[in-house]
């Protein structure tokens, strides 16, 4: 603070005045460093959740969690992640504590004749939420859902904070293994989306986000009645609507089938009516799509890209 005091000014109304500085320039400081602790740490009052708004971002990470792609997606500032190909093994270096995480897999395709875990292959999903929030797993998961191969992977979980709390179902479709795994992909959001809605788990706010492993344009590999067409038409008799409203082109995944690349949108968000109204949708620039090895990789990490929700409460 500039000094422009006179100088018949007494010394004790000099020494109030510096006090008040010193007091201002410690607020400052405080202010500085409460902001950057916001920024970096997640605090429950963090910008966003002033606002009212709540950000949900789902990212494939392709085979593990590790290295370099927890800073990338942190760079979202995501107050809940929700991340498919996660690893058991991955939690501990995630940057989050135990409080904040939550990890599901049934180690199927990890597991070997003898029944033993490689923990590196042992692909799960990761949801991970920010101070201020909770995310509980719902005991209809433990308890009988996740026993049946129809639901692998959409796992409910219930969210609260400073907003009115809601179901979210984090998704990741796995294809069918063997005789007592029969449906595949989609067919197995469907037979998700048919039960939950029977348990009441779709009643009231829900959101379910995540990589459906599902495109219309794979809807004759299915029938008529289960194919990605049908879903989201019976989301959409439930009220669940697609979050990505009216957003211009653009692709999730990029893969190659006998050769060639092929880039599709299987990456969706779904959420109940007054959700989706609020919803803000959107995707990473394009330019961020990296060619390694004839295969294109989102920043070289992952064969997805994620997708970011901003909800309004």
């Amino acid at each position: 603070m500039k000094n422009n005091k006179s100088h018949d000014e007494s010394p004790a109304e000099e020494k109030i005045d510096d006090e008040v500085s010193i007091d201002e320039k410690t607020r400052k400081d405080f202010e500085e460093t409460f902001d950057v602790l916001t920024k970096y740490f997640g605090w429950h009052e963090e910008r966003r959740m002033k606002n009212n708004t709540l950000r949900i971002v789902s990212w494939n990470c392709h085979y593990g969690f590790y290295g370099e792609k927890p800073k990338a997606i942190s760079e979202f500032d995501a107050d809940i992640l929700v991340i498919p190909e996660c690893r058991e093994m991955d939690m501990e270096e995630s940057g989050y504590d135990k409080e904040h995480r939550d990890w599901w897999g049934d180690h199927k395709e990890a597991t070997d004749n003898s029944g033993n875990v490689n923990k590196k292959n042992d692909l799960g999903v990761g949801v991970f939420w920010k101070d201020g929030i909770t995310v509980t797993q719902m005991p209809q998961w433990k308890e009988t859902l996740s026993k049946n191969n129809d639901f692998r992977y959409l796992v409910p979980y219930k969210v609260e904070g400073n907003f009115e709390p809601f179901t979210l179902i984090a998704v990741w479709t796995k294809n069918k293994m063997d005789a007592g795994d029969p449906l595949d992909y989609v067919q197995k959001a469907h037979a998700a989306v048919d039960h939950y809605k029977n348990i009441g788990l779709l009643d009231g706010r829900v959101v379910l986000i995540g990589d459906f492993n599902s495109n219309s344009i794979w809807d004759n590999n299915y029938r008529k009645e289960c194919n990605h067409s049908a879903l989201v038409e019976k989301l959409k008799q439930m009220e669940i609507k697609d979050c990505s409203g009216s957003l211009e082109k653009y692709n999730t995944y990029y893969y190659c089938y006998n050769s060639k690349e092929y880039s599709v949108v299987d990456d969706y968000c779904f959420a109940s009516a007054k959700m989706s109204e609020s919803a803000k949708f959107s995707v990473p620039n394009s330019n961020k799509w990296i060619l390694e090895n004839g295969a294109k990789r989102w920043r070289g990490l992952s064969d997805h890209c994620p997708i970011i929700v901003d909800f309004t409460f």
